[in-house]
């Protein structure tokens, strides 16, 4: 195989000597040569390419100038060089025409060796110099033509995202793709509907007839390059669509191709995913084929354009989301606001109109006195349609589709009302108003039917899943109306009572500040923290069972509200406890530290959004990062989150961030609480956590961060601080990392009794008492309740008893005593104690009087309810 590096010279001269001194040197100067004397033999080896040509201008067959003259003529050779030789033709008029005939160059035999070289080397230069200066010009235009491209795509790009006008971005791309491509008509169809077939309507065109989008309506999968691209979802071109044996064309079809004249086709499928939404298609007026870069930069123009047509089939389904969602956060609103549940009656049968196109809806409210079921609420587009449904207004249970639904608790979509008999009104069916039925059963979270709400519709397909659903809950917001309806009085006299409580409780705070901070401490923690405790017991209990029979999101709201209250109320106790030393610590527990973070800031936002309003400032919290679990106590954690939140608030007068950052350190959790305000000087920052120190004056106690360090400290944790004056603080938190972490209580399941099992309560509060009892009564235990220690002894002689519940400080005989007169005659029995002295209570003592287990006040239901089922679990057989 020849060098392809040697350059390649042919030389054509039909005087053998010549030819052999050329070939001698040319090939001695390093050249590759090819030598013929005949002129049509010269052409035929000069398709192969060589380097340079050495041409006499006298041949026997052709003239050198002729052969020259074909040599340039043909695209192929073109470029090559030809250097002319002549020992007859010498003057300038044969130099010249030689030139004229397309030669490079022109020398007069005889020529010594070192001008031939000297010439075929210049010839060579000269050449490749041309050849380099072509390439470049076609990398500029090539160039070129992909930063138009580019540019174009771009533009495209910005359009889709900048832009909901779906129409404006389609036809944009047809612009684009009629410039880019060369081409005078371009077209995007869209596959519409369900449909078997192809229907296919053309969103945007350009070079063709008004006419065309109308007229062009495919009517099978091969009849035209549009079908076939949609189905098979590949791109298809034809050189001539109207010859093309592989396009079936119908006869409607090849009429509008005929019409408008064009006879290439090039179509790309628009595809989201796999799904195919329709088609970019390219028109030619000439027969011809498409080329690789035509297809490749179609594809890209189909891309754009099934993203345009995916972002608007998105928004509008999130416009229709966010239509039904805002009208069901409205109905919440109104339920959770309104008193009068027939105001939300006639809402929910708005709202069932509007969102799904019915033409009139009904609620239907259970009377259990009559036996009826009763309308509440009517709303419908037709006045003489709302007349007709004003007959009835009271029907029996099972009576008609709607007592149906209402009998069997089963929803029931009727298409066609006039093949089912059942539908009471007929009347409205004959007259046309009305062909279609939906009934959904209005069923309260225990499973108590409330009523039915009922819709009725037009000429109407079948009914999708998500219009199901949709009727499924608004029938629940008619439900939670309902059930507010019967839950309101008493709610309202719970809720107030809970309030009066929380406002002692807060006033009775109040109180403990103003006292001497060192006296209050240790008199809270001695005795007042008991009676603290049994009021809170009566508050959280009392909210904890109303938030299980509730199910109304205003009461709810509320009643967490009050339990939450209370909870802080049994903080604030429990912090004076912590600092004075006189609480004993508690299990711990796994602890969840991102949920804590973002629950602080949640809790404390009705507080630094109301500092900002009263200051005209603007605060912003984030919680970022993310962080393992530890082992703690999370009421603790929150705690000293939520100092820190809280002095980050005060130290940002005018405003400013607040970032609670949480990360993960080999074997420690941090979190950072860091706020952009006003900073601290050394001195101070070295004595934040002193006991009493404090820069709020009046406002403050001092006690805040020194109990946010104990608290850290017993977890095994450090919290350290990092200052700036004028710039802000920094606190960070570490807490160990176990190798196993407890279970966490709220995660723990409370066996049932096995049997109704028998609890005496001997507890001198009667509100704790009552709480107590409501608590074991609802998980299903035998409650018998004492008002005293002596008491209590006489219903052990008197009744059988599994497990006795007793308060410590009581009148007459103490919790002690009887706990030990309980072991010395029933051993059996556990005993445990309910107290507010809780956690400092000596372990050995309990161990020695016989005592199981100590719940601590104020209990939560889980609490107790886990500590009773443990305890008869574990114990013998009681007496019977």
């Amino acid at each position: 195989m020849p060098d392809r590096n040697v350059p390649r010279v042919l030389v054509v001269d039909d005087d053998a000597r010549v030819r052999r001194f050329l070939t001698s040197a040319l090939g001695a100067a390093g050249f590759a040569v090819t030598a013929t004397g005949i002129g049509a033999e010269g052409l035929r080896l000069a398709d192969s390419r060589p380097d340079l040509i050495v041409l006499d201008v006298e041949l026997p067959d052709l003239s050198g100038r002729e052969v020259c003259r074909r040599l340039k003529a043909a695209e192929e050779t073109a470029a090559i060089p030809v250097l002319m030789l002549s020992g007859v033709f010498t003057d300038v008029a044969d130099r010249s025409q030689a030139l004229e005939d397309g030669s490079d160059a022109y020398l007069t035999k005889p020529v010594t060796s070192r001008e031939l070289v000297a010439m075929a080397r210049a010839l060579l230069r000269t050449a490749r110099a041309e050849r380099r200066s072509h390439e470049h010009e076609r990398a500029a235009e090539a160039l070129r033509r992909r930063v138009a491209q580019s540019k174009a795509m771009v533009d495209v790009a910005r359009s889709i995202t900048a832009s909901l006008d779906l129409q404006g971005v389609l036809d944009r791309i047809v612009d684009e793709a009629c410039l880019l491509l060369g081409a005078r008509r371009v077209g995007i169809a869209v596959l519409e509907g369900s449909e078997p077939g192809p229907n296919i309507r053309f969103r945007a065109v350009r070079g063709l007839s008004s006419a065309f989008a109308q007229r062009l309506r495919p009517l099978s999968w091969r009849d035209g390059t549009t079908p076939i691209a949609i189905q098979e979802r590949r791109p298809v071109w034809t050189a001539d669509i109207l010859t093309d044996p592989a396009i079936e064309l119908t006869p409607p079809t090849r009429a509008v191709i005929e019409s408008e004249g064009y006879r290439a086709v090039l179509s790309v499928p628009l595809l989201a995913g796999d799904r195919p939404l329709g088609a970019i298609v390219v028109y030619r007026d000439l027969v011809g084929p498409f080329s690789e870069d035509d297809i490749d930069i179609t594809q890209v123009f189909a891309a754009q354009a099934a993203v345009a047509l995916e972002n608007a089939d998105l928004y509008r389904r999130a416009s229709e989301r966010a239509d039904k969602l805002t009208t069901l956060s409205a109905l919440t609103r109104l339920i959770t606001g309104a008193a009068a549940s027939r105001e939300v009656f006639g809402a929910v049968a708005e709202a069932a109109v509007r969102l799904l196109t019915a033409r009139a809806s009904q609620v239907w409210v259970n009377d259990p006195a009559s036996g009826m079921l009763r309308i509440e609420g009517t709303v419908s587009v037709d006045p003489v349609l709302g007349e007709n449904l004003a007959r009835f207004k009271a029907i029996s249970h099972g009576d008609g589709l709607t007592g149906s639904v209402f009998a069997t608790r089963q929803p029931l979509f009727v298409r066609d009302l006039r093949a089912e008999p059942r539908f009471l009104n007929q009347a409205i069916v004959a007259e046309g108003h009305v062909s279609a039925y939906a009934g959904i059963p209005l069923v309260a979270a225990e499973g108590a039917a409330m009523g039915v709400l009922s819709l009725l519709f037009g000429e109407r397909g079948d009914f999708a899943d998500e219009e199901k659903e949709l009727v499924r809950l608004l029938a629940d917001q008619a439900a939670i109306a309902i059930v507010q309806a019967q839950l309101y009085g008493e709610a309202e006299r719970r809720r107030r009572q809970a309030e009066e409580m929380a406002e002692n409780l807060e006033r009775s705070q109040g109180q403990l500040v103003k006292t001497e901070r060192l006296r209050a401490l240790g008199e809270m923690a001695a005795g007042v923290a008991h009676d603290f405790n049994n009021l809170l017991s009566v508050i959280l209990g009392r909210a904890e069972l109303m938030l299980r029979r509730v199910r109304e999101s205003a009461l709810v709201r509320d009643l967490e509200a009050v339990r939450r209250a209370a909870q802080d109320g049994a903080d604030t106790v429990r912090r004076i406890q912590e600092f004075t030393r006189t609480r004993r610590t508690r299990a711990f527990e796994r602890v969840d530290l991102v949920a804590v973070a973002r629950e602080v800031v949640e809790l404390t936002r009705p507080q630094w959004e109301l500092e900002a309003q009263s200051r005209g400032v603007r605060y912003e919290f984030s919680v970022e990062g993310t962080a393992p679990p530890v082992a703690g106590r999370p009421e603790e954690l929150r705690e000293v989150l939520t100092n820190l939140v809280t002095n980050a608030v005060d130290a940002m007068p005018d405003g400013g961030r607040c970032t609670v950052g949480l990360a993960s350190e080999r074997e420690w959790a941090t979190v950072s609480v860091r706020d952009t305000g006003v900073g601290m000087e050394e001195d101070m920052r070295r004595r934040v956590f002193e006991p009493f120190f404090t820069s709020k004056g009046p406002r403050g106690t001092g006690l805040g961060l020194a109990v946010s360090w104990g608290i850290v400290t017993r977890h095994g944790g450090t919290i350290e601080v990092e200052s700036v004056p004028g710039r802000g603080s920094t606190f960070v938190v570490r807490l160990p990392v176990p190798v196993a972490l407890p279970d966490s209580v709220t995660g723990l399941t409370v066996p049932p009794p096995t049997h109704a099992a028998r609890v005496l309560i001997i507890e001198d509060e009667p509100e704790v008492q009552a709480v107590l009892a409501d608590m074991l009564r609802e998980a299903g235990y035998v409650v018998t309740v004492a008002k005293d220690g002596s008491n209590g002894l006489d219903r052990c002689e008197e009744e059988p008893i599994d497990i006795v519940l007793s308060d410590i400080s009581m009148p007459g005989l103490s919790g002690w005593e009887v706990a030990a007169r309980v072991r010395a005659r029933f051993p059996t029995i556990p005993i445990g104690f309910v107290t507010g002295w809780g956690d400092q209570l000596d372990p050995e003592r309990l161990a020695r009087t016989g005592v199981s287990f100590v719940i601590a006040k104020p209990f939560q239901t889980l609490d107790v309810l886990r500590h009773v089922a443990q305890a008869l679990t574990t114990a013998q057989p009681g007496r019977a």
